[in-house]
């Protein structure tokens, strides 16, 4: 066989795989391309829509920060491309997010991608959870500073040469999130039991944002069978609430509150949809305020100076004492301790634990020059609005300073969003403010540490997280300042 029949043979077989696939890329991108509505005369936004069927959403899954901040450097605010099966476009910057956010059921409207629809349900939390938050906050801090207290305890007590903070945070706020939202009492659950649930739930989390095929194996099908153990646990509490009127612990959770609330208005107690709405109620009000939690600890652990500050509020309100005085917490003097609330939130804007919140276009909508179709879905970007919005200076410091001083209401609302905004905020947003400050406070009066691996690597998946577990070395408090 001469030269000439090889070199054509090797071209033959690598060059013209080649051309077909980009041929087939750019045939998608041109098929995409035809959901522009021609009705109006802008363009659709910069960007790419990556491979046929997955578009972009394999480099996402895989590369998450690395891929959003390449594409927010090439595209700047507004881009388009294809995630989770849909064409969509992902907005940041305060203004471009007040106009989502502020459109909601005009121009936009609340739609997570198929894969969540299909494990958490395709229904949303009504508002009453975060209204009912609001009045029932006394009743929660009694439980959170009982189980933090005790989980402290057991982080000075252990024996090894450092603990995993994160693995062990999200099993303290499992449990706080199932004691507050669905009334499960202490004695309820093995640490066997309680082991499996979190396992189960935190590979349905691994699997929240997949492709929409369920064949075996894949993402989504290992994410439904974690699901049905989180609700065949969860129908056997539904069923005992339903055969004892008298709450056990004394107070309502909101599972409770949410099932009287469908009987007072006349309508039958769907075992389905009370499921779905307890493992969104779990998913909103332990993942995320583990994630914060953790975050917390790491910053508070590189920043001496920022612990310091909080362990003098702590003192001036008569908070700081050894454990044998240890004071109870209530509403009225968590209330009164600003500075530690302004750790949280700039714990909050540094790393907050959505990345972003998941919208559709009602109608096709103008924003910032560009066009987005009706029909395509809008992700608003929570961390990359926090990184360039002009309010704050010097944004890459740890600085809880920079929120003693209010900035005006208008100018700031939509430049720190860690809970979302609009009319459909984060629903356990009270829920989670009240436990991070007890969290803070119990921490701060209870222990030193050091992060033996110094500053942690954070990543999202699809909660943002430390790569390392973040491990850490607890040593008891000594009250001095």
């Amino acid at each position: 066989m001469g030269f000439s029949t090889l070199v054509a043979s090797a071209l033959y077989t690598f060059l013209l795989p080649l051309l077909l696939f980009l041929a087939a890329v750019k045939l998608w991108d041109l098929y995409c391309a035809t959901g522009r509505d021609p009705s109006c005369p802008l363009p659709l936004p910069p960007g790419t829509m990556g491979l046929p069927f997955f578009g972009e959403t394999l480099q996402m899954v895989l590369q998450r920060r690395k891929f959003l901040q390449m594409k927010r450097r090439k595209y700047g605010f507004i881009y388009k491309t294809h995630l989770f099966g849909r064409p969509t476009v992902r907005v940041m910057g305060a203004e471009n997010v007040r106009r989502i956010l502020l459109g909601e059921h005009r121009l936009v409207s609340v739609q997570w991608p198929a894969s969540v629809r299909t494990i958490l349900g395709s229904g949303c939390l009504s508002n009453l959870h975060n209204a009912q938050h609001k009045h029932r906050k006394k009743h929660y801090v009694p439980v959170i500073q009982e189980e933090v207290s005790a989980c402290l305890l057991r982080w000075l007590g252990a024996s090894g040469p450092c603990l995993l903070v994160y693995p062990e945070v999200k099993r303290l706020m499992f449990r706080i999130a199932m004691r507050i939202l669905l009334g499960f009492q202490p004695h309820q659950a093995s640490p066997d039991g309680e082991r499996q649930l979190v396992e189960a739930f935190e590979e349905m989390i691994r699997n929240l944002f997949s492709l929409p095929i369920d064949v075996p194996f894949s993402g989504l099908y290992r994410g439904l069978r974690a699901r049905n153990i989180i609700h065949a646990k969860i129908e056997e509490n539904i069923r005992a609430k339903m055969a004892c009127k008298e709450p056990e612990g004394g107070y309502k959770d909101a599972l409770q509150l949410l099932m009287e609330h469908t009987q007072a208005n006349g309508e039958q107690l769907n075992m389905q949809e009370l499921k779905e709405s307890a493992t969104e109620l779990l998913f909103g009000g332990h993942e995320t305020t583990a994630s914060a939690a953790t975050s917390l600890i790491a910053f508070l652990g590189l920043h001496h100076d920022v612990l310091q500050k909080v362990r003098k509020e702590l003192q001036v309100k008569g908070l700081l004492c050894g454990p044998s005085q240890e004071k109870q917490l209530d509403m009225e003097v968590l209330e009164q301790l600003k500075y530690t609330g302004c750790v949280i939130k700039e714990t909050l804007r540094l790393s907050p634990p959505v990345p972003g919140g998941f919208r559709v276009a009602l109608k096709t909508l103008e924003l910032n020059g560009y066009q987005i179709p009706k029909g395509w879905n809008v992700i608003y970007s929570i961390c990359d609005t926090h990184d360039v919005a002009d309010l704050f200076t010097n944004k890459d410091e740890f600085n809880p300073d920079r929120f003693m001083s209010p900035s005006p209401e208008d100018s700031s609302r939509f430049s720190f969003i860690p809970f979302g905004g609009g009319l459909r905020s984060c629903v356990g947003k009270e829920f989670a403010k009240v436990l991070l400050k007890i969290f803070t406070v119990e921490l701060a009066r209870s222990c030193d540490w050091q992060l033996l691996n110094g500053p942690p690597t954070m990543k999202t998946g699809p909660i943002v997280y430390p790569v390392d577990n973040l491990p850490t070395k607890f040593v008891g408090f000594s009250g001095q300042i």
